[in-house]
C-alpha cells in the first residue's frame, strides 16, 4: 500500500478497539465531537501527503531504501544528519500547512528506533528482526503509531517491584512458546486513541528482581484487553470565538490499561533483559526530545508572533521596554531553533543508527521547558490586560453594540477587527484553559526538568573541564592530553 488516503486511515480506526472519554463508550471515534478532532489532526498529515504541493510531498514521502517504492518519511530509519534533519523539517512542513500537530509516527518511531538501536546493543538477533520487521509492517501500511512509555507508577517513592500493586508499572505476568501476557497501563499518552499500532518502552532503569517490567514491543490498537481512557477536550470553534477558517486542530491523550494482553513474541523487543531497560528509556528519551524540540518550534513562532502585532496594534512597537521583550522574545525561539538544529548537524552513532546528539537535545529541552512560563508572561505584559477581559465574537456580531466596540476597541494602523481576531489568537496562546494545558505539558511532556539535567550531566565532558581548570592552575603541564 505505501501511502494511504486519509478515509483509509479514518476507516482502519473502525475496528472495535474499547475507548472511553467522560464516563461514555465511543463506538467510532472518527465520528465523535471531540476525539474526532484527533482523528482529523492526524488525518490532515495523510491529505497532506496525498494532496500536497510537489515540494511538500517530496518532504514528506521518501523511497524504501531497498525497494525504492514510497513511504512515509518518518519510516526512513535515521542514518545521517541529513535524515535527522528531515524530520525536523517534515515537522514544521505539518504544523505550518495543517495548522496543528499530526503525531501520527514521530512518537512510534522514536520508540521503534530506540528499540532497533538497544538490540543491537544486546547482540539479540531475535528483537533486532522482530523491530526490522514490524517496521516494514508500518511502511507496508503506513500505519499511526504512538509511543507508551510513562507507566502509572503509584508510590513515587518505592520501585517498581515494592508497589502496593504490581500493576502500577507495566509488567509480564504469563508467557509461553507463543508469546508474553502483560498488564498494567500507561499514561500521558498522547494521540493514543486513534493510533493503529501502540509502541512499548519501558519507563525508567530496572533492577535484577525487576526483570518483568523491563519489556518492549508493539501491538494493534484493537487488541483484546486495552482500553483507552482518553482525556476531554475544547471541541470545534464556537461562535463566540474570532478564528482563522481552518478546522480546530487538537490532539487527546489517554491512559492504557493492558489487561492480560497477550503479544506474540515476533512483536516483542524486550523481554526481562532488565540490564538494557535504561539504554532503551535513555535512547527513546533522546529522540522524542528531539522530536519535541523540533515541533516546537514553529509553535513559539506563533506565540512570538503574537507578541509582535499586539505591540503594533497597541501602538507601542517602539517604545523602549516592550523593544527589550521583544528581544527576550526573539532570543527564546531563536536558541530553541539553533540547539534543535544543531542536535540533527551533531548525531551519535548507535552502529549505522544516528541518534540526535543526546547533550544539545537535552539542552534544548530544558531551555524550552525551563524559560517557556517567562516567554508566557513576557507576551502578556506586551498583549495587555484585554487579554483577559476582551468581548467575544457574538458581542461583535450583535447589532446593538457592534458600534460600540468598533469605535472604542480600535488600535494602531489596523482595523477593530483585526485587532480583536490577534486578540482573541493570543488569548489562546496564554490566556486559556488551552495555554493552562500547555503550561503544565512543556513542564512534564518528554520528561520531567530534573530528568533533563540528570542527562545534560551524564552527557557533559566534565573531566575535560577538569584539566583544563588544572592545566590553567599549574597542577597540570601545558599539552596534558585533555580527550
Amino acid at each position: 500500500m505505501g501511502i494511504r488516503t486519509v478515509e483509509q486511515y479514518k476507516q482502519s480506526l473502525r475496528d472495535g478497539r474499547r475507548v472511553y472519554i467522560s464516563g461514555e463508550r465511543v463506538d467510532d471515534i472518527t465520528r465523535h465531537r471531540i476525539l474526532g478532532l484527533t482523528v482529523d489532526t492526524i488525518g490532515a498529515a495523510y491529505e497532506l501527503a496525498e494532496k500536497g504541493d510537489q515540494k511538500t510531498k517530496e518532504l514528506l514521502i521518501a523511497k524504501h531504501p531497498e525497494t525504492g517504492e514510497p513511504i512515509n518519511r518518518f519510516y526512513v530509519t535515521p542514518r545521517t544528519a541529513e535524515d535527522l534533519a528531515n524530520r525536523t523539517k517534515a515537522i514544521h512542513t505539518l504544523m505550518r500547512q495543517t495548522g496543528g500537530l499530526p503525531f501520527g509516527k514521530d512518537i512510534g518511531t522514536d520508540c521503534l528506533n530506540a528499540a532497533m538501536a538497544v538490540a543491537r546493543m544486546m547482540g539479540n538477533k531475535q528483537y533486532e528482526a522482530n523491530a526490522k520487521n514490524f517496521l516494514e509492517h508500518l511502511r507496508k501500511n503506513d500505519l499511526h503509531t504512538c509511543g507508551a512509555i510513562t507507566c502509572v507508577k503509584g508510590d513515587r517513592g518505592k520501585e517498581p517491584a515494592h508497589q502496593t500493586h504490581p500493576d502500577y508499572y507495566l509488567h509480564v505476568v504469563d508467557k509461553n512458546k507463543e508469546g508474553i501476557y502483560v498488564k498494567g497501563a500507561k499514561i500521558h499518552i498522547t494521540s493514543a486513541p486513534a493510533a493503529n499500532e501502540i509502541l512499548v518502552v519501558p519507563t525508567r532503569q530496572m533492577r535484577e528482581n525487576e526483570a518483568d517490567y523491563a519489556v518492549s514491543f508493539a501491538i494493534p490498537a484493537n487488541t483484546k484487553g486495552i482500553t483507552f481512557i482518553c482525556r476531554n477536550g475544547r471541541g470545534t470553534w464556537s461562535d463566540k470565538e474570532f478564528h482563522a477558517d481552518r478546522p480546530v486542530r487538537e490532539l487527546t491523550e489517554a491512559m492504557i490499561v493492558f489487561d492480560n494482553v497477550f503479544v506474540p513474541w515476533e512483536r516483542v523487543f524486550m523481554c526481562g533483559e532488565w540490564k538494557f531497560s535504561m539504554a532503551i528509556a535513555y535512547t527513546f528519551a533522546t529522540f522524542h526530545r528531539f522530536t519535541a524540540i523540533s515541533y516546537k518550534v514553529p509553535s513559539v513562532e506563533v506565540m512570538a508572533g503574537c507578541a509582535v502585532a499586539m505591540a503594533k496594534y497597541n501602538g507601542l512597537f517602539k517604545v523602549s521596554h516592550v523593544r527589550e521583550k521583544l528581544a527576550d522574545i526573539a532570543a527564546y525561539v531563536e536558541t530553541l531553533r539553533a540547539l534543535a538544529d544543531a542536535a540533527a548537524m551533531k548525531p551519535v552513532m548507535y552502529g549505522d543508527i544516528a541518534v540526535p546528539n543526546p547533550l544539545i537535545a537535552n539542552m534544548a529541552k530544558l531551555h524550552f521547558a525551563s524559560k517557556y512560563h517567562e516567554f508566557v508572561k513576557l507576551i502578556q505584559d506586551i498583549g495587555g490586560g484585554i487579554l483577559a477581559t476582551s468581548p467575544d465574537k457574538r458581542d461583535w456580531d450583535n447589532p446593538e453594540i457592534h458600534d460600540y466596540l468598533e469605535h472604542y476597541l480600535g488600535g494602531h494602523d489596523c482595523t477593530t477587527e483585526e485587532r480583536l481576531r490577534m486578540i482573541h489568537e493570543t488569548m489562546r496562546h496564554v490566556a486559556s484553559h488551552e495555554s493552562a494545558f500547555h503550561e503544565v505539558t512543556t513542564v512534564h511532556a518528554e520528561g520531567s526538568m530534573a530528568a533533563q539535567k540528570m542527562m545534560i550531566l551524564h552527557e557533559s565532558p566534565l573531566d575535560k573541564y577538569e584539566k583544563f581548570a588544572k592545566i590553567a592552575a599549574g597542577i597540570l603541564p601545558i599539552g596534558t592530553p585533555v580527550d
